[in-house]
């Protein structure tokens, strides 16, 4: 808005000191940059880089300029994301596409269905092995996922976290995941990503060695096994949200927190340039947990 490509473009590469780095976090190609710094070294009259193989020194003169350049290039930057906040408020209501990576279907309709309805936010669903792609090109403004995502230029904030519960019925006593001796503990793939089955498992075994541990597609057909006390299941939070408005004999059942499993993290992944827009769309939505 305020400042020319060709400064930006200096001045992230005299931080990065690597085309490739630059690249990315420019989100375009190497030639534009060098093109860009070619015609800032054309017009100041003096070489602004040193350059070896694929790495970016500042000269002298180079170095001189970014140091006298870096308090106004800051104090321009921040008026330039005031006016681009300004701006977005006004567009807001154009909405942004916000992609939701593979998560079970209690927490989408937790999320996105129930607590996470605005009209300024839509959703859909994107696979893993082209989320981040998406998100680079702009084909979706942000991505929900459960797992941690890498990579430079995109940035994250936690979007929800839940609890592991255990669904228990109401006549057997309270229990410590060791005394599960003989009881079968169900997990249902369709409430937990791959990973986190893994890890309850192998944190099971790990306490008891000796507890069955069945892992099912959906606990729903279990659930009378579970009333009648001859199971335990392994449930989320959102889970048991979903099932108490679903199934008639769910108060015949207890369900608890376990302390022992980490919480089901979920994630929203963004560019830095949509952080702003991100964050007022969803501080908007009642209920919102996001945080920076």
């Amino acid at each position: 808005m305020f400042l020319s490509s060709n400064l930006k473009c200096f001045i992230v590469l005299a931080r990065e000191k690597s085309l490739k780095k630059a690249s990315e976090i420019l989100f375009v190609t190497s030639s534009p940059i060098s093109r860009r710094i070619k015609i800032l070294e054309d017009e100041l009259g003096f070489k602004l880089f040193s350059r070896t193989d694929h790495d970016f020194t500042l000269t002298k003169k180079g170095l001189e300029l970014y140091e006298k350049i870096m308090p106004h290039y800051d104090k321009m930057t921040e008026l330039e994301d005031y006016f681009s906040q300004k701006r977005t408020n006004l567009n807001i209501r154009r909405g942004l596409m916000i992609g939701v990576e593979n998560l079970n279907p209690f927490l989408f309709n937790l999320l996105v269905k129930t607590r996470k309805k605005t009209e300024s936010v839509s959703y859909c669903a994107c696979d893993t092995k082209t989320s981040v792609e998406s998100l680079l090109s702009g084909e979706i403004h942000g991505v929900i996922s459960h797992r941690e995502i890498s990579h430079n230029g995109i940035m994250s904030m936690s979007f929800f976290s839940e609890s592991a519960c255990y669904l228990y019925s109401k006549t057997l006593p309270e229990y410590q995941l060791s005394d599960l001796k003989n009881m079968p503990i169900i997990i249902p793939t369709n409430g937990f990503h791959e990973h986190y089955v893994k890890n309850a498992h192998t944190r099971i075994l790990t306490i008891c060695p000796t507890a069955q541990v069945i892992i099912v597609d959906d606990i729903h057909n279990y659930m009378s096994l579970i009333a009648n006390g001859e199971a335990v299941g392994l449930i989320s939070e959102s889970m048991v949200a979903f099932y108490k408005n679903k199934i008639t004999n769910f108060s015949e059942l207890n369900h608890r927190v376990e302390k022992l499993f980490p919480e089901l993290k979920t994630y929203i992944y963004y560019l830095k340039e949509r952080e702003f827009s991100l964050k007022y769309a969803l501080d908007t939505v009642e209920g919102a947990q996001v945080n920076a």
